[in-house]
Order: C-alpha cells, then sequence, then structure tokens
C-alpha cells in the first residue's frame, strides 16, 4: 500500500510543477567571482549512480528531461555546447527537485451569523458581523525545490548553482508544465555571469 502511494505521488507530478504565476516563486543563484566562464564552454550531464527516492527527477525519467531541456536552452543561448558521446567535457551539470509538504495558518474574514441571547424575559436576535475579527484556518500544501550545480571538471570544484523555490501547481498538459519550467529556469539563470548573446 505504501509502494502504491508512492508511485500515484511521483505520477502525480507530471501534472502537478512549477507555480510561477502569483505563487512567490522565489530563485537564488551564486558563483565564483575567481573563475573564469570562458574558458570551458563544453558541459555534459552527470550520470546518476544510484537511484534517490526522495529526488523526483530521479525517479520521475519524463520530467528530468522537460528539466534538463530548459537547461540546455538557456545554456546554448550563452554559448555552451553539450559535449556528444565521449566527447571531454569542461563542465558537469547536475539538477535535483525535491517536494516537502507544509502548513500555514492564515486568518480568513469571520463569516456572517446571527446571534440569539438571553435578555431579562425573554431571547433577542442579534445579527452579529465583526469585519475584523478572523478565524484561524490550517492550509496544506506542496513546495517544490529545483537545484542546479554546475562544476568545473578541471579543478573538480563547484563554480555556480541555482535554486527555485515554489508552489506546486497542477496542469492538465504537459505544455502548460513545459512553459512553467521555462520560466523558472529561466529566472534561475537571469543573473549568470555569462548574459544570453545578442543575435542580430
Amino acid at each position: 500500500m505504501k509502494e502504491k502511494t508512492g508511485f500515484m505521488r511521483v505520477a502525480a507530478i507530471l501534472f502537478m510543477f512549477l507555480a510561477t504565476s502569483c505563487s512567490g516563486l522565489s530563485v537564488m543563484s551564486d558563483y565564483d567571482r575567481d573563475y573564469d566562464f570562458t574558458r570551458q564552454r563544453t558541459y555534459r550531464w552527470v550520470t546518476d549512480s544510484g537511484r534517490d527516492s526522495s529526488d523526483v527527477l530521479s525517479v520521475n525519467p519524463l520530467l528530468k528531461n522537460r528539466v534538463q531541456s530548459a537547461i540546455d536552452r538557456e545554456l546554448a543561448a550563452r554559448g555552451f555546447l553539450a559535449a556528444r558521446g565521449s566527447s571531454a567535457a569542461g563542465l558537469e551539470i547536475a539538477v535535483r527537485a525535491y517536494i516537502s509538504e507544509k502548513s500555514m495558518i492564515r486568518r480568513e474574514p469571520a463569516p456572517f451569523y446571527p446571534r440569539l441571547y438571553w435578555w431579562g424575559k425573554g431571547f433577542r436576535y442579534y445579527p452579529w458581523f465583526d469585519p475584523f475579527e478572523g478565524v484561524p484556518v490550517l492550509y496544506h500544501y506542496d513546495e517544490f525545490l529545483l537545484l542546479i550545480d554546475m562544476t568545473d571538471q578541471t579543478g573538480r570544484r563547484m563554480v555556480w548553482n541555482g535554486s527555485a523555490r515554489g508552489l506546486l501547481k497542477r496542469y492538465r498538459t504537459g505544455e502548460a508544465m513545459q512553459k512553467d519550467i521555462d520560466f523558472a529556469v529561466s529566472e534561475i539563470f537571469s543573473d549568470f555571469p555569462l548574459q544570453k548573446a545578442v543575435r542580430k
């Protein structure tokens, strides 16, 4: 039963991933200031030595291909080339994604409802409503974390990493999901040391 629940959760990721509009997408990146990014222009993807069940991309190849294709486009726009076959690559790219369950308490406007109360010799009707009084409501939601690491193969050191964090969103089509993935990856690379080449 536990395995079935895990399988259904992973399958649902195909329809739930990056919520980028009005979801509070948070991105950040950092890089080695002493590294010359013009020195290495070829890269290859890190191959998984084993499956990490907590890494959504490790257990969902379709979703991983979507994320990698978005990263490929960002790198290609900056003059990087993916190494083919056994070709040597100067950089290694690793990507991971995790999902965590979160909860929060928000105060919602109190509903309008009448009150009956005892006054003297009988009940009295009081249409109570206070627009400034809130009712605490507990919300549960899922949050994703996408991580991208870039490592130089010559010096064996990490030279750049970026991340995006936000709410999961339900999708009807893979195309809609790809659009949001592209947006999130683009935001992660917005402060990359090498900017996109201007095409004339």
